[in-house]
This record gives structure tokens, sequence and C-alpha cells, in this order.
């Protein structure tokens, strides 16, 4: 088994990189969900890294307050000898997911980043209204994270049929309501 950040590591780089507390309480939103759909998916045959995912998703952001925090975030944690979370982070920003049969340690840190706001899970569609609300005189970027947004609902749906539930009830615990 690879050596993996701790925890303590991770708190460490924080302090390093003078991580403002909010952004280390979306790390940990990040990580809490990125592991809930590992967890799921490992319950329906697939073999996900928890501990990678964990690793990286605390870290992810722990340069955010530097340019282009996603190499500064990846080039700390190389050198501490943790390629497979410095390579996690590195592509987090911009990351295009896999396939659901072909998805990974990075698909899982990258889809509770893109389900997390501030530090509460809000979901696909609040999420991506967020980033848009950016750009908002910006068509060209508009129609790039609609096509995005789609592609996510899509891998969600499909994730949802491999655990046979909502990602919103496997986060939150609350079963919705059908008839909204």
């Amino acid at each position: 088994m690879k050596r993996r950040i701790s925890e303590e590591e991770i708190e460490r780089l924080y302090t390093q990189y003078e991580t403002p507390p909010h952004v280390i309480r979306h790390c940990r939103a990040v990580t809490r969900v990125a592991l809930l759909i590992a967890e799921a998916l490992n319950d329906h045959g697939y073999h996900l890294d928890t501990t990678l995912i964990q690793g990286a998703g605390l870290a992810h952001d722990v340069a955010r307050v530097e340019e282009e925090h996603w190499n500064v975030g990846a080039d700390a944690l190389l050198s501490l000898g943790y390629a497979d979370e410095a390579n996690i982070i590195r592509n987090h920003m911009f990351y295009e997911f896999d396939d659901v049969d072909k998805l990974d340690e990075t698909d899982l840190v990258c889809l509770g980043d893109r389900l997390v706001k501030e530090a509460c899970y809000v979901g696909v569609d609040e999420r991506f209204q967020y980033i848009m609300n950016k750009a908002p005189h910006r068509p060209d970027i508009q129609a790039k994270l609609i096509e995005k947004r789609e592609k996510m609902r899509n891998l969600l749906s499909q994730i949802e049929d491999i655990i046979g539930i909502s990602i919103d009830e496997l986060v939150t615990g609350e079963k919705k309501d059908e008839r909204n």
C-alpha cells in the first residue's frame, strides 16, 4: 500500500500556506461528499482508495490564496512525496470526468468539489449557477458551463443508478419529495 498524506501533515500545510478557515471548511466538506459517494460505489463493486480521496480532498485548496493554487498545492505535495495526491490537486480545477465505469479517485474529489459551495453540499444545479454568476456577461463561458453541467448531471444519474439512491439523499440523509 502506498504512503498517503496524513491529516497532521495537511494541517501543517494549512498553516504554512495560511489557508483561510473558510477554505479549510470547504476542503472538509468536499472530502465528506467525495468519501460518501466513493464508499457507496465501493459497496457496489468499485475499488476506490478512500485514503487517497481523503488526503487529496483535504489538501485540494491548501494554497487557495496563491496564484494558480492548484499548481502550488500540487508542487507542495509532490515535494513531500505524495505524487498521487499531487496529481489530483493539479488537475482539479479543469478536470473532465471519466465514464462511470472508469471512475477513479480524481473523479471523486472533483465531484465533491463541484457539488459543494463554500462548506455546504448544494448539488450540481446550485453549484453551477454560482459559477455561472461569476461570468454573467460571457456567453462563451456560460455555454461551456451549461455543457459541463449537463455532462455532470448525466454522470451523477449513472452513479445514482449504480448505488440505488440519489446523491442528494446519500449526502443529506433526506429523501427528496418526488412530487416537486
